[in-house]
Parts: C-alpha cells; sequence; structure tokens
C-alpha cells in the first residue's frame, strides 16, 4: 500500500545551483501557500509538491544534467508522480455524465541499488506517464473531458530489475446530470423505464450522482480538495447475496440479474423508484465502509450498467460496475487546473 511520507518529500535539494534557480518560484510558492487559510498538514503536503514540481520543471528545462537532487525507490517515485498528477491536472469538484477507467503500463528505470534519480524520473514524467495519459484520453475522446484522478501503482519488476507502473486514469466527461425520482433502466443509455425518456440517462449514472451527493464534502470556501495515496476498490455485485433463492428482483446489495434464474426482460432491467432507493443505500453504505477501512476519504465513484455474454454470445447476465476511489485528502487554493493535454 502506498503511503505518504512527508520527511521525503519535504528533501531539500542538496546542490546550490538547483537552489539558486528555485528561489523565485519557491517564495511564490511559499506566498501561494501562506496567504490562504490552510491547515498545517495541507500546507506541508503542498508544500513538497511543489517543491518536487520545481525539481521535475528544473531538469526539464536543463536536459543535460544526469546527476544530482533525490533519489527514489519505485513506490515512493509512483507516489510522488500520482500526488502532482492529481495536484496539477485533476479536477475533483465537477460533474460527469459519464466516466471511463483507463489502464496502462510504463517502465521506471532503476540503477544497481534499485533507486532512480531526479533528472531520470523526470524523463519518466515527461516522455512515459503524461504520455501515457494523454494517449488515454485520446483513446477516450469524450467532447468535454477532464481528467478526474490518477492512480500510479508499482505492479511488478522485468528481467532488467526495473520497475512495472500501471498508470490508471479515471476520465469523464463535464455535464450536468438532473435527477429525477422515477423508473429507470439498469444501464446501457436506455433512458426511463418504458419511455426511454433521458436517454442516454439510465439508472446506472442516477445513483453514480446520488452516491456522490451523499459522499462528497464541499471544500472550504474558495478551496478545493485534491488528493494523494489513490486507492480504488471494485464491489464484486454478488459478494452481499440478500434472497436466499434469487428472483432477479433485489437478490444482491449490487444491482444483478442472471439468465439462470429467469428471462431477462425489460421488467427485470427496470428499476422502480423504490428499487433506485434501496441500491442507493446499499451503494452509500459500500462507500462508507470503504472509507472506514481505508483511512481515506472518498473522491469519486464510478457505475455502469454493462450486459455480459456467455460463450455462446448469448446474454447470460447484466450488472451495476461499480468502483469506488479514495485517497488522502488536502485543501489548496488554486484559481485554474492545469490542462495535461497541452503539456509537452
Amino acid at each position: 500500500m502506498k503511503t505518504l511520507n512527508l520527511n521525503l518529500l519535504m528533501a531539500i535539494v542538496v546542490f546550490t545551483g538547483l537552489t539558486l534557480i528555485m528561489a523565485n518560484c519557491q517564495k511564490q510558492q511559499e506566498s501561494q501557500i501562506q496567504n490562504n487559510p490552510i491547515d498545517e498538514q495541507s500546507r506541508e503536503v503542498m508544500q513538497h509538491i511543489l517543491d518536487f514540481k520545481a525539481r521535475m520543471e528544473y531538469y526539464k528545462q536543463n536536459p543535460n544534467l544526469k546527476a544530482g537532487g533525490e533519489t527514489y525507490t519505485a513506490d515512493s517515485a509512483a507516489l510522488e508522480l500520482e500526488s502532482l498528477l492529481n495536484f496539477d491536472f485533476c479536477y475533483t469538484d465537477i460533474e460527469c455524465n459519464k466516466k471511463t477507467f483507463e489502464t496502462s503500463e510504463v517502465i521506471l528505470p532503476l540503477d544497481i541499488l534499485e533507486r532512480i534519480n531526479d533528472p531520470n524520473l523526470m524523463q519518466v514524467y515527461y516522455d512515459k506517464v503524461i504520455d501515457t495519459i494523454q494517449a488515454q484520453m485520446g483513446r477516450v475522446n469524450y467532447s468535454n473531458m477532464k481528467l478526474l484522478l490518477v492512480d500510479l501503482e508499482v505492479s511488478g519488476y522485468n528481467s532488467n530489475g526495473d520497475a512495472i507502473v500501471s498508470v490508471s486514469s479515471l476520465i469523464g466527461n463535464e455535464q450536468n446530470v438532473v435527477l429525477h425520482n422515477d423508473s429507470w433502466m439498469y444501464g446501457e443509455n436506455l433512458g426511463m423505464c418504458g419511455t426511454g425518456n433521458y436517454a442516454p440517462e439510465d439508472a446506472a449514472k442516477q445513483l453514480d450522482k446520488r452516491v456522490t451527493i451523499n459522499m462528497q464534502e464541499q471544500p472550504p470556501s474558495g478551496g478545493r480538495w485534491y488528493f494523494t495515496n489513490i486507492e480504488p476498490l471494485y464491489c464484486v455485485p454478488t459478494q452481499d447475496q440478500l434472497d436466499p433463492i434469487p428472483n432477479n428482483h433485489r437478490d444482491y446489495k449490487i444491482y444483478y440479474a442472471t439468465s439462470t434464474v429467469g428471462l431477462i426482460d425489460d421488467n427485470v432491467k427496470c428499476l422502480s423508484l423504490s428499487d433506485m432507493v434501496f441500491y442507493e443505500n446499499h451503494y452509500v453504505d459500500y462507500a462508507e465502509a470503504f472509507e472506514i477501512t481505508s483511512g481515506k476519504y472518498f473522491n469519486y465513484c464510478n457505475i455502469a450498467g454493462n450486459p455480459y455474454l456467455n460463450y455462446q454470445n448469448d446474454l447470460d447476465h447484466i450488472q451495476h460496475d461499480y468502483y469506488i476511489y479514495v485517497g488522502n485528502r488536502f485543501v489548496e487554493y488554486v484559481e485554474d487546473i492545469g490542462d495535461i493535454l497541452l503539456v509537452n
């Protein structure tokens, strides 16, 4: 599990040249922090992220420098990059009518001590991680696309001893979702039961917003939340069975219906208003429980209603795929969020 190490993240650049070049930027950063009512922990975390950002920018501007700065283990390097990406480029207070979670892998080269220094980490940051996220967003290509969160995890090591880092991005299409207390088709952008009204809305998107309203706290006035140490959870639909004899109606705490029980028709796909309240309560319970077990705060969820086929290409079952994302939460006061698609 990733653990935020403030001592590591607050480490000072050791050689004088870098310190002098960063001095003016550092004064601006300190002024930005001191002029806003931030709690002490948020102040410290924000400062180490800004220090790390300054080092990355310095080595980008001085590509001939191949040594110096800090060194990191694979896990700590992934955490540094993840924290900076979420601070600089991720929106935590917008509404999206659809979301996609994309995952890719990059290689993090390590030296014989199994560490990586700032100059090499800078190359990974700009040439691999940012390029990868840009490619992920290019594949999604929503009309009003926003980066919502980034999760970096060391998933293994290759035969050369270099780290394999998974780069996962939650990408959303910014658009308001209007809540309607009515009957909704479970998913697949099918709209309301019987009429198809308000398609491509569906029960899953309505529940996504309802969970978010219940779980997201408003930041202090003039500030915004940002998250570090992102942790995802996939809620397996059949993990909590309620009905000992399933009949495709509220059999589980998460919506699930299977052809082994009976025909999956529009009646099964339709969630009545009371069904919507039933699932909303359970979905909020899952999110609250994950906050408690992880010791972190809710960031986003992603709920989608999907069909699944069997090996004969016939409909086997339908379900809600429910993901919850939490992280360590801090407040900051910045007017603009950077556009990662413009970074080169």
